[in-house]
């Protein structure tokens, strides 16, 4: 007869692996996204849109895999007098490790925690003269929030909150919407 101790880590070693023989498996989305980038020295924030593929495998019904890759679709400006600010998402991608509660078959909220790395091209213009153009690359640990809601079958959407990158001089968020299917 074995110890306690070893039959609960035994039972919950078996119900882990049911739960992931019965996972939902590969998953693939899109996302469009209002970035936000909070500029610290200048107390801005300029407002840049993207598209973000998202490509993933549920291991279990409460953890996935997944990886992303975006762009951006247009750039945000700002001008004070003669001066004009311009931001543009170059580009994203990383890879993250996501926790959800399943409720009900049909939404599933989640917890996202990961690596990103994001390239942007910020220009600065003054009387309508590029006065510089920097292109930064810059990679940071990334979290957020969101939910996955079913619509018909293997197709559904969602809707999230991301903090991409914490730096000491700025911030990079987004808020995203987008279509989902599993396999």
């Amino acid at each position: 007869m074995q110890p306690p101790l070893t039959r609960n880590l035994t039972a919950a070693l078996l119900a882990a692996s049911c739960s992931a023989a019965n996972a939902a498996g590969p998953f693939v989305g899109l996302n469009y996204s209002q970035y936000e980038l909070d500029i610290d020295a200048a107390n801005e924030s300029l407002t840049p849109t993207g598209a973000t593929v998202r490509a993933g495998a549920e291991l279990s019904d409460i953890f996935a895999l997944e990886v992303r890759a975006g762009t951006g679709l247009e750039a945000d400006t700002r001008s004070s007098g003669l001066n004009t600010a311009e931001f543009e998402m170059d580009r994203l991608y990383g890879g993250y490790f996501r926790m959800s509660v399943p409720i009900a078959d049909v939404f599933r909220p989640y917890a996202i925690l990961g690596y990103s790395e994001s390239r942007g091209t910020t220009s600065i213009r003054s009387g309508g003269v590029l006065v510089s153009r920097s292109t930064d690359t810059a990679g940071d640990e990334s979290y957020g929030v969101g939910v996955d809601a079913s619509l018909a079958g293997a197709i559904g959407f969602n809707v999230e909150y991301m903090r991409y990158l914490d730096k000491d001089d700025y911030d990079l968020n987004a808020i995203s919407v987008g279509i989902r299917s599993a396999f």
